[in-house]
């Protein structure tokens, strides 16, 4: 019996994008191929939705809320939960928030420093060319 496994992924663009593997493989291939998958999630750029977020969603309303009120000066999870149970009268765990912190951190889009038992953020200005790639 032949064993297959197939991934597709749609981009932002609209872009599909299909990895197949087909016969005898292993689990290491099959996280080989999942890697892939992750590559191209992450396109060949710094940060894919940053000029223009998607605010229908938490991470496009928090990197919004990032992006105008905290331009020039460093902030804590605990900063933007508050900022953004005031602007969309919705609670937000404190986890979900210092999640899209971590991710936009590893991402490029934010720098994270310890400050004692916590972590303090400071937006980072991107340059036109690295949003528009």
């Amino acid at each position: 019996m032949r064993k297959r496994v197939k991934v597709e992924i749609t981009d932002g663009d609209g872009t599909t994008y299909s990895l197949a593997m087909q016969g005898r493989f292993s689990q290491e291939k099959v996280m080989r191929m999942m890697e892939l998958v992750d590559l191209l999630g992450q396109g060949n750029h710094n940060m894919p939705d940053t000029a223009l977020p998607n605010e229908s969603t938490t991470y496009g309303r928090i990197l919004k809320l990032i992006q105008t009120s905290y331009q020039a000066r460093e902030f804590s999870s605990a900063d933007i939960a508050r900022d953004y149970e005031d602007s969309h009268a919705s609670p937000i765990p404190l986890s979900t928030v210092s999640t899209y912190l971590s991710r936009l951190a590893d991402r490029g889009v934010l720098k994270r420093q310890k400050f004692g038992n916590s972590w303090v953020y400071r937006l980072l200005h991107l340059t036109t060319d690295q949003l528009a790639t």
